[in-house]
């Protein structure tokens, strides 16, 4: 009895996979093409003068650029007067001491 009922179950369950295969199978030998090439008519089609928006966003990243320097500006002068960053421009104004002021250091063997 169980047996009987697996077997229909799984008869079932294989012709209901079958028929969903091949309309699957016939979808896809359709006449119509899966995608369309690029057309013109597609693109957007502008509305109004260009102007008007080009300052517009020209002066938004004029802002920005300005901004952008001004801060980088503001780092690297507070990076120079904290010292946290030396740019060995030129050589030191003094020169290191004479080598007979410098004392050596003498080996100590134990």
């Amino acid at each position: 009895m169980l047996r009987a009922t697996i077997l229909r179950a799984k008869k079932t369950f294989t012709a209901n996979t079958l028929r969903v295969k091949i309309c699957l199978n016939k979808r896809q030998y359709s006449s119509k093409p899966d995608r369309c090439d690029a057309h013109m008519n597609e693109l957007p089609v502008p509305c109004g003068p260009w102007e008007p928006w080009y300052k517009d966003m020209q002066s938004y990243y004029n802002k920005v650029l300005v901004i952008g320097v001004a801060w980088f500006a503001f780092s690297f002068g507070m990076m120079i007067y904290t010292e946290s960053l030396y740019l060995n421009f030129s050589p030191p104004a003094q020169p290191g001491p004479p080598s007979d002021m410098v004392e050596e250091c003498e080996d100590i063997e134990p």
